[in-house]
């Protein structure tokens, strides 16, 4: 990854309760893909392409563009030194537009476009991106942010999401550490939004 000037928001600690660790089950990680593509398509007309923001946001922008038809698009950024569970985050995010100029071969994004992450931990890494991407926005573009989860220690409220969650969260793609307590994510009827 290439690093991009260092952005450094003030960051305000994630909130961690150290009782368990948060599961998304694959069906729950199903029903949340659907309602916020569901909520972003009544709310943010038209819709033109995602954001995926790798390596934790890629899979859901990936499933929401598959849910509204729509291109998805990559950009990687990294805010947290390691992977390690209950890492506090650093407010350094560095990043790299690279896989997304290339895809744009000097076109700009249109109408609405949804950047979307894992989970908004601080809002740190969305602070630094947002900016970043507004030299690919054709006029009257729209940047939406989206979410699965949202940290109730940030600062920053995507536009939707759909668990506030108060502890570490392990995603589909990810296993419990051994001897974990591990409590299961209900599924969502609706989204949160800002």
């Amino acid at each position: 990854m290439t690093p991009q000037p260092t952005h450094r928001p003030p960051v305000q600690p994630r909130q961690f309760r150290h009782r368990r660790l948060l599961r998304i089950p694959a069906d729950a990680y199903d029903q949340a893909i659907e309602v916020l593509a569901d909520a972003a398509r009544q709310r943010y007309r038209p819709i033109t392409a995602t954001i995926g923001i790798a390596n934790g946001g890629l899979a859901p922008a990936r499933a929401i563009s598959e849910f509204l038809r729509l291109p998805t698009h990559q950009v990687n950024a990294k805010h947290n030194p390691t992977d390690a569970t209950y890492t506090e985050a650093t407010g350094i995010v560095t990043y790299d537009l690279g896989p997304l100029t290339r895809r744009l071969a000097a076109h700009d994004l249109t109408g609405t476009v949804l950047v979307v992450d894992d989970i908004c931990g601080t809002g740190a890494t969305f602070a630094a991106l947002l900016p970043a991407l507004t030299a690919y926005l054709g006029p009257d573009v729209a940047l939406r942010t989206v979410a699965l989860c949202r940290n109730a220690g940030s600062a920053l409220n995507p536009d939707l999401w759909v668990w506030t969650v108060d502890d570490w969260v392990l995603f589909p793609w990810e296993r419990p550490p051994a001897a974990a307590t591990v409590e299961d994510l209900p599924a969502p009827s609706q989204v949160e939004t800002a």
